[in-house]
């Protein structure tokens, strides 16, 4: 059977324009998707002071986002398999537009938060796809090429989220942000039915998934999420927040065990007693917790205690992602030339003395130093990440790529969701009070800095997990890029 029989959207039916436009069409959702997980964190003050909430409440604007991308993902991507990608990125695409739609035009927080669920089961959808059906259409030789321009579009959604945020909250109110995905989303939703060839008639494979691994992983991730975003305003004794608790350890507990006695885990649990890949993922889980503490309160600190307008603030707040993008190249041949354990110290160094640096951020602090504290975060994520990820995945190996992917796409929005819920819960401890608006500027602070010094400590978690990565002295593990391009 030739390829383009097996694989209907094979490289032989299409032509050279085809392809690109069919790239473009099926990336402008993770544009979206990327520029509305930062895009949002600008409008957060404004959303407080709209529906009068504290940072208790705000948490869930971006964790039930996170939360429903990371449930959704490993089902939708083994689905595809079964039914086809084209359904998939398809349906998530009409799924992200009509939620968008939805959460603009939101009445209340409530069922904002709802809809956002949505919003992120339909980027959870067409996530889990692109990447497997644009490595499809293109030649072999093409796919490090295409890896890096949907790493590029990703980069960029977070690059433009923050500017785009506030210039859009600035002008026309937070619910422009969302509004805006419509327009985009159709054109993609278009693109992709017009111009993507029909799915085979015939799947690649049976769906073979861990239904009761997943199901015991959304309970967990679910429930130890409720239970600390209900803890900073109902209290670490109340009934509902005990046992939400006790339930994420239960559901934990259970989860391991069948992960551990399984024939097709979900995340393959075994592999974390390998050194290289079970410390790195350690560092890496760390490092996703630490990117949202930034992104959560400095758009609250640049707004409510230096005042500066939404639209300043989100200009600033692309200081981070456009360091983040400039270094990221510079991390790749680094770490071609000395392999991965340098980079990583280094990264994990700066960002240690940033989060302890931006900790004595004042009322009167000058702008130039908030930005180029959050230049040095970028720098710092931008230099850990991919040195990183590529010596996890090259300790596996080429033919277990998927799985490493698979579950560093998982820890990924895992550690961002509890970084948000994190962030909310050292914010109280250390302030006193959830509310970020239309206090005193000490209180805020008190709650700022104290999150920012718990970020220097994880950090350092993070740092010495790096160095028992390769505490044996064997060589330092190059970058393996064919799990990537095979």
């Amino acid at each position: 059977m030739s390829e383009t029989e097996v694989q209907p959207t094979g490289r032989r039916s299409l032509g050279v324009l085809p392809r690109w436009i069919i790239l473009f069409s099926i990336t402008t959702g993770t544009f979206m998707a990327n520029v509305d997980a930062t895009a949002v964190v600008v409008a957060l003050p404004t959303m407080a002071r709209e529906f009068g909430v504290g940072i208790d409440a705000l948490q869930w604007v971006l964790s039930a986002y996170l939360l429903a991308i990371t449930a959704v993902l490993p089902f939708f991507g083994q689905l595809s398999d079964a039914v086809g990608r084209k359904r998939i990125l398809s349906l998530g695409l009409l799924i992200f537009v009509v939620a968008s739609l939805c959460v603009a035009m939101a009445p209340a927080l409530g069922v904002m938060i709802l809809f956002r669920v949505f919003q992120g089961i339909g980027a959870g959808m067409f996530m889990a796809t692109i990447t497997p059906m644009a490595l499809a259409i293109f030649p072999v030789d093409q796919r490090g090429r295409i890896l890096g321009i949907i790493g590029s579009m990703v980069a960029a959604g977070t690059l433009l989220g923050p500017a785009l945020g506030g210039v859009l909250t600035g002008a026309f109110g937070w619910r422009a942000i969302f509004l805006i995905n419509v327009p985009v989303g159709l054109v993609g939703a278009i693109g992709t039915l017009v111009l993507l060839p029909k799915d085979s008639s015939k799947v690649r494979g049976a769906l073979q998934l861990d239904v009761l691994g997943l199901t015991l992983f959304i309970a967990f991730s679910s429930t130890l999420l409720l239970g600390l975003g209900f803890a900073p305003s109902l209290g670490w004794s109340s009934e509902m927040v005990v046992a939400l608790l006790a339930a994420a350890v239960i559901a934990c507990v259970l989860f391991i065990l069948r992960e551990l006695t399984t024939t097709g885990p979900l995340i393959n649990l075994r592999f974390f007693r390998r050194r290289v890949y079970g410390w790195g993922m350690l560092a890496a889980f760390l490092s996703y917790i630490l990117m949202l503490f930034p992104a959560f309160l400095f758009p609250l600190y640049l707004h409510e205690v230096l005042g500066w307008s939404i639209g300043l603030t989100g200009l600033v707040m692309t200081c981070q992602a456009f360091a983040m993008l400039l270094v990221s190249p510079v991390s790749g041949w680094w770490s071609d030339r000395v392999g991965s354990r340098r980079p990583a110290l280094v990264a994990l160094v700066v960002m240690v003395l940033t989060f302890l640096a931006a900790s004595f951020l004042e009322a009167d602090s000058s702008p130039w130093l908030v930005a180029v504290l959050l230049a040095l975060l970028g720098v710092g994520v931008g230099l850990f990440s991919s040195p990183n990820s590529s010596a996890v995945m090259g300790d596996l190996g080429q033919d277990q790529a998927g799985v490493a992917n698979g579950t560093i796409a998982t820890l990924r929005n895992l550690g961002r969701s509890i970084g948000v819920a994190l962030t909310v819960l050292l914010y109280q401890l250390f302030a006193g009070s959830p509310a970020t608006a239309e206090i005193p500027a000490d209180r805020f602070l008190a709650g700022f800095q104290g999150v920012l010094l718990i970020g220097a400590s994880l950090a350092a978690i993070a740092f010495l997990a790096v160095v028992f990565m390769y505490r044996t002295g064997s060589p330092t593990p190059k970058p393996n890029l064919r799990p990537f391009l095979d």
